[in-house]
């Protein structure tokens, strides 16, 4: 049965403020009204004090796969859903079910589910969006690789109609999002930053009854607000900025109204659930989630400022440059950049090679939003599962380099860059 502190975290899904650039505040009735963002993440998967119930501070790890269901009665009541209780992990956990209220929390949703990986967030909220629906799923061209990837073995394997539509070509664009099933798209796309209007989404979407689907992963909750804008699903690789440590590999799909019992047997049955140890990771990344953005915030945008300064580099993109082609709707739909970039070398892939092989302080990984600052080629990573001709379209060179900036001070970033670049003077 829940007790007092499940049933106070339960409460923390508020509804995000009216100004995205200002932190949500939950609605009065609720106890943590008062309490501002940075206030709710260094609490994450906490209770209220309560004097003489010597409470654990920090939020219980309940690494089991089985639970004791009691007497016959009790476990009727359990399975039925008539009471709040665990039988087995895959259905329901402790610990993970305090992180969705968190993820819930910081997105200002209704509800949330924790799963195994991004892309497994990716496939609960597109099945889930999708159920009941005749209309194609709406994407665009450079969404995330691994999203183009599952995208692809749905449509060959499982024959879902998703279509690939360009946002700049907005007659055609807005025509797609009204006959949809249901539209997925990620703002700021990665590798390239390019942003999409959600309120236009939203609008055009909603003539056909398609719900929005909305990947928050390199954007956060700290830095825009999709619930705001109208969107019906925000989904997250957890693996990124919430955790923060590059030490797990996890997702969220958080909901704007609350989960019926047909999205959460399509979570439980798609077998995409994580287990309870990788969610107490997630929650403790959380608890300095603010204090880590503002810093990848800050120095995103220095970094971009100074490669845009550099001869040897022909394009930067990052949302908060004023040479963005979309810096009007950054200001609308933002409230910061961010700590991903990428950036071309005049010299090519050649150039960009050779950038890679000198870094001595950035690290040759995949990923993104940890304490360290992370450099590769999208077109041989991330996006290597895309045809030649697919990354073409989207926009992903083979000399792209995208730069995730971490944690360390700045300077000694900038100076690992200059070093790195130097070769090619």
């Amino acid at each position: 049965m829940m007790n007092h502190h499940d049933s106070w975290l339960e409460q923390a899904a508020g509804n995000p403020a009216s100004d995205p650039r200002h932190e949500p505040s939950p609605p009065r009735r609720q106890r943590n009204a008062s309490y501002q963002l940075a206030t709710r993440c260094a609490r994450a998967g906490s209770g209220p004090r309560e004097a003489g119930r010597n409470a654990s501070v920090q939020p219980a790890i309940h690494q089991s796969a089985i639970f004791d269901l009691g007497a016959p009665e009790d476990a009727e009541a359990i399975f039925s859903g008539a009471r709040k209780g665990y039988a087995y992990s895959r259905f329901g956990n402790p610990t993970v079910d305090a992180l969705a209220r968190s993820l819930a929390d910081l997105e200002g949703g209704h509800g949330a589910v924790v799963t195994s990986s991004g892309n497994a967030a990716v496939l609960c909220a597109v099945t889930a969006a999708l159920q009941g629906r005749q209309g194609p799923l709406v994407t665009h061209p450079d969404i995330y690789g691994g999203s183009f990837e599952l995208l692809r073995i749905l449509a060959d394997v499982y024959r879902v109609p998703v279509e690939f539509v360009d946002p700049a070509d907005e007659d055609q664009w807005f025509r797609a999002l009204e006959r949809a099933g249901a539209v997925l798209v990620e703002t700021p796309s990665n590798p390239l930053l390019r942003l999409i209007d959600l309120a236009a989404i939203v609008q055009h979407a909603k003539v056909g009854g398609a719900e929005v689907i909305v990947d928050n992963t390199v954007a956060t909750p700290f830095n825009q607000r999709p619930f705001q804008f109208g969107a019906d699903w925000v989904v997250h690789s957890t693996t990124k900025y919430l955790n923060g440590h590059g030490d797990l590999i996890g997702g969220g799909v958080i909901r704007r109204e609350p989960f019926t019992a047909s999205h959460r047997s399509i979570h439980k049955n798609l077998g995409g659930t994580v287990n309870a140890f990788d969610a107490w990771l997630v929650m403790r990344g959380l608890r300095t989630f603010t204090l880590r953005m503002e810093a990848h915030n800050r120095s995103g945008e220095i970094v971009a400022r100074w490669l845009e300064q550099r001869p040897e580099i022909s394009r930067v993109y990052h949302p908060s440059l004023d040479s963005h082609p979309q810096r009007e709707l950054f200001g609308r739909q933002m409230s910061h950049g961010g700590g991903l970039l990428s950036f071309e070398l005049r010299g090519g892939e050649p150039a960009a090679i050779r950038f890679l092989s000198r870094m001595q302080l950035i690290v040759h990984a995949v990923s993104l939003g940890g304490p360290e600052t992370l450099a590769t080629m999208p077109a041989r990573s991330s996006h290597r599962g895309m045809a030649p001709d697919a990354r073409q379209r989207a926009g992903v060179r083979d000399g792209l380099v995208r730069l995730s900036v971490g944690l360390e001070h700045v300077d000694d970033i900038l100076a690992d860059l200059d070093h790195a670049l130097r070769a090619e003077t």
